[in-house]
């Protein structure tokens, strides 16, 4: 079998784990990124001897490579604390809804939500298909009649910076939300890297030829090679696996058709993690979910949900991580709204310690996908050399974007090997 040579573009979760599996695969990876270090919205602030986690948190069911990877380079897994919503368990509060009970409801948006899945991967293009992918999550949940789990999206989407079950397409989401995703809400079966996400992603590409602050400058694809210019430089590759998004692709290179209409598609958002200090907030559940914000669109800004970590200040005060989505928001407007929202629960906040803006979350737009996003994807992969990885193409959920990089890592060693 010939050696290939493979570029990745990208040093977050996309592309280191399709760098490891180029590697299992017996072929080269040299990863480009543009930042001075890896991890991509994997990254863990240091305040004293205590990680916080600014972007990536947290650990289901769904990562099993993920898990094993962690177990492989010492990282050790603790357990999310109680999840509260609108201070009540989660699972009060979803049961809350009409109809049958949680557990009959749960089993059938499971294998609906399967159904649909399959559906989209085996015909893509049927018009039934798309009319029903294209639908967004709270009317396909009220076809459905599941009034208990359209309480959950309210819960699962925004809160986490998925977007709102009003305007994400129902064909995005189960393309993620799976049994082991609602298990471990159900559960709270979820855990968080004792070490934190950037250290994890730091021992776990040791072995790795990265370039960082590498700059890319142009892409040329050829039907044989791609070439990178990089710091000057050319480099010949024999294929590559981009885990940009789509706008910052088309920068770099000619979009062929496919890769447009995934550009025209899809609109992100953008979600903002700010790290404060309190006194007097929440010491029992570790998570806050907020349902004002999180069932009305119309409150862009509004503290959707927070997060107590561990560390206690010298001044006695606890630090507490808050998302807030940002799109068209100053930093001063945000920090106004998240300190008019803190304030209404009663609590006082005494720092602002840290906030960072994440380019978050592709959104499909409905009307994209009921015109065939999903087989442009298909479509997209391999064209000019080119594979994709990413947000993207599978979800924020690191556990989603690795299992995409192993499928698009196999499909490229097949073809291009």
């Amino acid at each position: 079998m010939q050696k290939l040579k493979i570029a990745v573009i990208g040093g977050g979760p996309g592309g280191l784990s399709a760098a490891q599996f180029i590697l299992e695969a017996g072929h080269q990876a040299v990863v480009f990124e543009k930042d001075n270090r890896i991890g991509g919205k994997s990254f863990s602030f240091s305040t004293g001897d205590a990680f916080n986690e600014m972007g990536t948190c947290y650990t289901t069911r769904q990562h099993v490579i993920v898990k094993r990877w962690m177990k492989q380079h010492g990282i050790h897994l603790r357990r999310l604390g109680e999840a509260r919503y609108d201070d009540a368990p989660v699972v009060d509060y979803v049961k809350k809804g009409a109809g049958p009970p949680l557990a009959v409801q749960a089993l059938k948006f499971v294998a609906e939500a399967g159904r649909l899945r399959r559906r989209i991967a085996e015909a893509p293009s049927e018009p039934a298909v798309l009319a029903e992918a294209s639908m967004t999550v709270d009317a396909w949940l009220a076809r459905l009649d599941l009034p208990k789990l359209d309480l959950a999206m309210h819960r699962i989407l925004p809160a986490q910076g998925y977007g709102y079950a009003q305007e994400v397409t129902i064909g995005q989401t189960v393309q993620w939300c799976d049994f082991d995703l609602l298990i471990s809400g159900v559960l709270n079966d979820m855990h968080m890297p004792v070490e934190g996400w950037s250290e994890f992603w730091k021992r776990f590409a040791t072995r790795f030829d990265i370039r960082l602050e590498a700059g890319i400058e142009q892409i040329e694809r050829r039907d044989n090679s791609v070439v990178v210019v990089s710091g000057g430089g050319r480099e010949r590759f024999d294929a590559l696996v981009s885990t940009l998004p789509m706008d910052e692709f088309a920068r770099l290179t000619n979009l062929l058709p496919a890769e447009q209409a995934i550009l025209d598609g899809v609109e992100w958002q953008n979600y903002t993690t700010t790290l404060v200090s309190s006194k007097n907030w929440f010491t029992g559940a570790q998570v806050h979910g907020y349902s004002r914000a999180c069932k009305n669109p119309s409150l862009r800004g509004a503290m959707l949900g927070s997060r107590r970590e561990g560390e206690v200040m010298e001044d006695g005060a606890r630090l507490y991580v808050t998302g807030q989505f940002s799109n068209g928001l100053t930093p001063p407007e945000l920090r106004e709204i998240l300190l008019s929202d803190i304030e209404r629960l009663g609590v006082t906040v005494e720092t602002v310690i840290y906030a960072r803006t994440w380019k978050y979350f592709p959104q499909y737009r409905a009307e994209a996908v009921a015109d065939g996003l999903f087989t442009a994807m298909r479509e997209a992969q391999g064209g000019k050399r080119t594979w994709f990885s990413g947000a993207t193409f599978s979800h924020e959920l690191v556990s989603s974007v690795v299992e995409r990089s192993r499928q698009s890592v196999r499909d490229l060693v097949q073809r291009a090997g």
